[in-house]
C-alpha cells in the first residue's frame, strides 16, 4: 500500500471516524482505524462493533492495499501534518511509514485480516428531512436520555413513524422530551437508535439546507452523506409507552418569559447545587410567580411576572432539568401546565406545537 495525500484531509478523516474507536475492549484490533487505499481514495475505517464510522478522502493511490494502525496514536499523529503533503506506505515488515517534508516516521500495525469485515446493507425502511431539522430534533431531546446502564432501553431515543409523522422521544425516569414533525418516510415503524450514534451523526452533518436519510433494519441503522457512512447497531427492547405518561388536562397554565425565567432558575441554582436535588421552588400566585432557594450557601428569592390561567400553587423542580430545557428552544414565551404539586408538569414552546416537555416536580415540607 502506497498512497499521498493532503494533511488537512486525512486529519479531519481521522478525527470523524476516531469517535467509534474502541475505549475499553478484549479485543485490541478495535482499537484500530483500518486504511484501505483503492482508485482514487484512501477509505478509513473504525469500529467498536456498535457504531462504525468510515470516511472517504482523495488520494493519489501508486499500490492499492490496506493496513489497520493503532487508533490512538495516528489520530494524535496526524493531528500535527494538517499543513503537509503525506505519503502512507505499508513496508515489507508490516509497519506503516508515514513521510512529510524531509521527515519519516514509521508505526506498527494491526493484522489486517483481524480487523471485523464490515457489511453495509442499504435495503431496509428509511425516513428523509433536512440536515437542520434533524439536528434541531435530536438538540431537543437527547439530553433527556437516561445515562443508566441498568435500563439500556433508555440510553436511547424512540424513533415512531405513524402515517408520515415522526414522534422522537427520551426519558429518564424524571423528565421526557417529545418531538413531532411530519416527514417523508417509507411507511409506520419504530426503532430505538442509542443517544450516542445520534450525538455522532449530528457532528459529521455540514451542509443543513441538504436532507439525509436514513436506513433502518431489524436491529442496525444505516446512513450515509458525502464521503461519510455510518453504520449502528439499534438498542432492543419495548420503549416505555410514552403516551400513558402524558396528562390528558391541565387545571393550570402560566405563561412566562423564558429568558427571565432563565435567569431567576440559573441564579437560585447557584445556591441550591449543594442539595442532592438541586431543588429550586416555585410560588405561583396571579400575576408573579416567587423563584426561590435555599442552602446552607443562603438563599434567593426574585419574582417574575407571568400569565396565570388557574389558581395559586406551590411546586419544586429540580432546576438542572428546567434549565435543560430553556436552553434548547429559540422561542420568547413558554407555557407551563400544572395540576398539582406533585402531578407531571408539562413545557412546551407558546409559538411551537412540535415540541413538548414533561418533568416530575421534587415532593418539598412546606
Amino acid at each position: 500500500m502506497k498512497l499521498i495525500c493532503d494533511g488537512l484531509d486525512l486529519s479531519d478523516a481521522v478525527l470523524k471516524v476516531s469517535k467509534a474507536l474502541s475505549v475499553k475492549s478484549t479485543n485490541p484490533v478495535l482499537e484500530g482505524i483500518k486504511l484501505i487505499a483503492s482508485g482514487d481514495f484512501l477509505t478509513l475505517i473504525a469500529t467498536d462493533m456498535e457504531l462504525t464510522i468510515e470516511r472517504k478522502i482523495k488520494a493519489d493511490v501508486l499500490m492499492e492495499g490496506e493496513t489497520v494502525v493503532v487508533g490512538k496514536y495516528f489520530v494524535e499523529f496526524v493531528k500535527k501534518l494538517e499543513k503537509e503533503q503525506v505519503e502512507l506506505c505499508r513496508l515489507n515488515e508490516g509497519n506503516l511509514q508515514i513521510r512529510y517534508s524531509d521527515s519519516e516516521s514509521e508505526m506498527q500495525v494491526f493484522p489486517t485480516e483481524s480487523f471485523p469485515v464490515i457489511e453495509k446493507n442499504e435495503d431496509g425502511e428509511y425516513l428523509s428531512l433536512k440536515q437542520s431539522e434533524f439536528k434541531k430534533i435530536i438538540d431537543r431531546v437527547v439530553f433527556a436520555t437516561s445515562a443508566d446502564d441498568s435500563r439500556p432501553i433508555l440510553k436511547g431515543c424512540l424513533f415512531e413513524i405513524i402515517d408520515g409523522t415522526l414522534s422522537v422521544v427520551a426519558l429518564d425516569g424524571f423528565r421526557m422530551s417529545v418531538v413531532k414533525k411530519n416527514i417523508e418516510a417509507s411507511g409506520n415503524f419504530n426503532a430505538v437508535i442509542p443517544s450516542r450514534t445520534l450525538l455522532e451523526i449530528t457532528r459529521l452533518l455540514d451542509k443543513e439546507d441538504q436532507n439525509i436519510k436514513i436506513i433502518l433494519q431489524s436491529n442496525s441503522l444505516y446512513v450515509q452523506f458525502e464521503n461519510t457512512a455510518l453504520i449502528s447497531r439499534l438498542i432492543e427492547g419495548e420503549f416505555v409507552k410514552y403516551n400513558h405518561i402524558l396528562p390528558t388536562s391541565f387545571e393550570n397554565k402560566v405563561i412566562v418569559n423564558k429568558q427571565l425565567l432563565l435567569n431567576s432558575i440559573e441564579r437560585a441554582s447557584i445556591v441550591a447545587k449543594n442539595d442532592r436535588y438541586n431543588i429550586v421552588k416555585f410560588d405561583i400566585k396571579e400575576s408573579v410567580m416567587t423563584v426561590s432557594a435555599k442552602s446552607e450557601i443562603g438563599f434567593v428569592t426574585e419574582n417574575v411576572n407571568i400569565n396565570l390561567d388557574g389558581k395559586d400553587l406551590t411546586i419544586a423542580f429540580n432546576g438542572k432539568y428546567l434549565v435543560d430545557f430553556f436552553k434548547v428552544i429559540d422561542e420568547d414565551f413558554v407555557s407551563i401546565n400544572l395540576n398539582s404539586h406533585i402531578d407531571p408538569c408539562v413545557l412546551k414552546p407558546v409559538s411551537d406545537e412540535e415540541f413538548l416537555y414533561l418533568v416530575l416536580p421534587v415532593r418539598i415540607n412546606g
